[in-house]
């Protein structure tokens, strides 16, 4: 038996090498746009390169492959053909060709696709893969072909010396936190942005910049949003920090981030090449091994995935619930204490860490345990639950947190305040400044509204959001001066009918035109993106019969809104939350709709993208003509 398998093995080696054939399983690359979707093998023949891709993203996203190409060494390979392959476990359901343009159900089996395009030269050392142009196209650059990963370009590793010195308390001030990131290599264009948790927590407004030069990029984030302090998600378009690599930033205090994204690729992927020794990144600077830290525990933040969270079936009520999540957590925090690679600083954060994982598990016990049963805790175990809840708590004495000014290394959560009354622990400047921001936080609500208050209700406030909230208040003034001067007449109010009858009325008020409506909102990405790319469109047509329609609802805040209606040509209506949800909107938002000039709708696409871009103008062109 084992003579025939050899002879085997040797007539496929022969054969493959008089093909010209080669073939690398899990071929290590330099960088990724997404990890929705990794290459698991190529095929190099004389006729074709096949890349087979694993796909992890098929239930909710479709394929889109119209530039599909294959880029290596200043040429361009054009694709041939491809195959979708449905899986059910291991087996074959159905191997397809895949077709251009073709609307494929989304389907999580299918899971692989296979792509031929023109060979590549004997020789080439590495290729990317191109799927498209527009800014969500899936892009893999560096492909090896070689079987080898990518040298680490960061220096060896030196462990952190333990200087005995504890975590010390913050003293809130005003300043401006910065964090400076550097990219390793040629990959700069993987270092894409900053993620959602630099929002002012009383004008829920982005205040954060960046200034790039080259390879490295420097983040500016105001010193009022750094009261909490908050949070920058800066982020390699890769798996290794596609859900946010989220770092600490203080006025007054530094934090470098060091990128290797060819290893920080190597480290998360299974490359058959094998792992890198370190996981691609260095944190230094003052705030760097705190960071160091929170990255290795950030489910403890989020709080999301934590094994520690008891399941229902584990415990008969709450009280013993709780019990269990305490032991849990403390035997994670005694694991920790004994780490040698951890210096006293970073293990009194981690034990902060913990117990604000455990007070925030309190709170939010109930919806967490729905989570954790997939939303199917019977109703007698939910009302059990329920009639056993209780916020007094015998561990409250134990915490560290919430205890002195340490506790600002955190964002300040006005969630925990009733678990703090609860138990008596009202006394700390902590809390204080934390029942302090919830009432700024209303006001704060109240602008933004769009309504401007007078002085003294700002004067209610803790001094130390009275110059945010007085800087909100002048804002509000200024925009709503310049909407009654310059864009009053694009807010208009919305026709008193049913939800699913207002496209319509509203296109019945402008007979003989071509009417285009943007469903979105100001905190939508995408939404905005679109928004901005069509303006030139709407420029070259601004003498023709259309009109455009924007149309949100009350989750866009009245001063975001209307400080949008000043940038933003065309008819704005802001919807009561209850009429928007009146509107059949098929998915979600941006959406799009195009009616005709006798009032029939015509088009309609949900999401947008370069190629819907040229289809919006292609469908308005016809139209116009």
């Amino acid at each position: 038996m084992k003579k025939n398998s050899l002879l085997t093995l040797l007539v496929a080696v022969c054969l493959a090498a008089c093909t010209g054939e080669k073939v690398l399983e899990r071929p290590a690359f330099k960088s990724a746009t997404s990890s929705e979707i990794f290459p698991m093998k190529v095929e190099l023949t004389k006729e074709a390169t096949i890349v087979h891709f694993h796909m992890n993203c098929a239930a909710w996203r479709t394929w889109d492959m119209t530039g599909a190409r294959l880029e290596a060494d200043g040429l361009t390979f054009a694709y041939q053909q491809g195959r979708i392959i449905t899986h059910e476990g291991q087996e074959v359901l159905a191997d397809e060709a895949f077709e251009f343009g073709k609307d494929y159900e989304k389907d999580a089996r299918k899971d692989s696709v296979i792509l031929y395009f023109d060979p590549l030269p004997s020789g080439t050392k590495t290729f990317d893969y191109i799927e498209g142009d527009n800014l969500n196209s899936w892009k893999f650059y560096g492909i090896r072909l070689d079987g080898k990963l990518y040298p680490e370009l960061l220096p060896a590793y030196q462990p952190r010396e333990d200087d005995g010195k504890p975590l010390e308390p913050i003293t809130l001030k005003y300043g401006e936190a910065t964090a400076t990131i550097t990219i390793l290599g040629d990959t700069i264009n993987d270092f894409s942005w900053f993620g959602d948790y630099s929002r002012d927590p009383i004008t829920s407004e982005y205040n954060v910049k960046d200034e790039r030069e080259g390879n490295v990029c420097r983040y500016l984030q105001p010193a009022y949003s750094a009261i909490m302090p908050t949070f920058i998600g800066p982020r390699l378009d890769m798996l290794a920090f596609g859900d946010q690599y989220n770092m600490i930033v203080i006025p007054g205090e530094t934090l470098t981030i060091d990128f290797d994204p060819a290893t920080c690729n190597a480290w998360i992927y299974d490359f058959s090449a094998g792992k890198p020794s370190r996981h691609g990144y260095r944190l230094g600077g003052t705030l760097g091994d705190i960071n160091e830290v929170l990255l290795e525990y950030k489910k403890h933040f989020f709080l999301n995935m934590m094994s520690e969270i008891p399941a229902y079936d584990e415990v008969k009520d709450f009280p013993e619930w709780r019990e269990k999540l305490w032991q849990n957590l403390d035997t994670l925090r005694s694991s920790v204490m004994n780490r040698k690679d951890y210096t006293r600083r970073q293990k009194d954060f981690f034990t902060l860490l913990i117990d604000r994982a455990y007070v925030r598990c309190n709170v939010l016990c109930i919806g967490f345990l729905e989570w954790k049963n997939n939303y199917s805790l019977p109703d007698s175990a939910l009302a059990h639950l329920k009639n056993t809840y209780t916020l007094v708590d015998p561990h409250a004495k134990e915490l560290q947190y919430f205890q002195d000014g340490r506790s600002y290394y955190f964002p300040l959560k006005d969630e925990v305040l009733p678990y703090f009354e609860a138990n008596g622990i009202t006394e700390s400047e902590p809390y204080k400044m934390t029942k302090a921001l919830a009432e700024a936080k209303k006001i704060g609500d109240v602008m933004k509204q769009g309504k401007i208050l007078p002085e003294s209700e700002i004067e209610k406030a803790h001094p130390y959001f009275q110059r945010v909230l007085r800087e909100f208040n002048d804002s509000n003034r200024v925009q709503l001066e310049r909407i009654e001067q310059e864009a009053n007449d694009r807010m208009r109010p919305t026709p008193n009918v049913p939800g699913d009858k207002l496209l319509q009325t509203i296109v019945k008020e402008h007979p003989g035109k071509v009417v285009f409506f943007d469903l979105w909102a100001t905190w939508c990405g995408p939404c905005k993106r679109g928004i901005e790319a069509m303006e030139p469109l709407k420029e070259k047509l601004k003498d023709k019969d259309i009109v455009f329609v924007y149309l949100t609802d009350e989750s866009s805040f009245m001063n975001a809104w209307t400080a949008s209606v000043l940038k933003i040509p065309g008819i704005h209506y802001r919807l009561t939350s209850k009429k928007w949800k009146e509107i059949p909107i098929p998915g979600g938002i941006p959406q799009y709709y195009l009616y005709d000039q006798k009032g029939n709708k015509v088009w309609e696409q949900t999401g947008f993208s370069d190629e819907v871009l040229k289809d919006i103008e292609t469908q308005i062109t016809k139209l116009i003509k």
